[in-house]
């Protein structure tokens, strides 16, 4: 298990995440509009050396230390999750399973975030964040 965050790095993690997915400079592309968020996936990994590279590796590190902190946007993407994972019949499977859910989890929060409006609005997702942060280090603390 990776080492837990503490309150003011996770902070640190989630605003740094917002500065950057708000700095995407899509004027290097004149003509181009990507229909949806999975489009712009699409381009980033089928286009090589496309102007967004540099940011979006950036921001695909900071997932990667946000990612066990991130919470299922969606009732029903957990729920499915949830349902796929207790019919899965192998470890081989649930890996897959999980993979694919971080995919679309990612997805998700980044779609969550582009819509964010407000300062309010944004400190409930680091709530809800540092909620699961606290709920992990409970869980670690009763390990020991």
């Amino acid at each position: 298990m990776s080492s837990l965050l503490t309150k003011q790095q996770l902070e640190n993690q989630l605003h740094y995440f917002r500065h950057i997915l708000s700095s995407f400079d899509y004027s290097s592309i004149q003509n181009v509009r990507f229909f949806n968020l999975e489009s712009f996936f699409s381009y980033m990994d089928t286009v090589e050396n496309n102007p967004f590279a540099k940011q979006y590796d950036e921001l695909q590190e900071i997932l990667d230390t946000l990612q066990s902190y991130l919470p299922f946007v969606s009732s029903k993407r957990a729920k499915d999750f949830l349902n796929a994972l207790s019919t899965s019949s192998d470890d081989q499977e649930v890996a897959k399973i999980k993979c694919d859910y971080t995919k679309k989890l990612r997805q998700d929060f980044i779609n969550l975030a582009r819509t964010i409006t407000t300062d309010e609005e944004w400190q409930r997702i680091i709530t809800i964040c540092e909620e699961i942060r606290l709920r992990k280090e409970e869980m670690l603390l009763a390990l020991h």
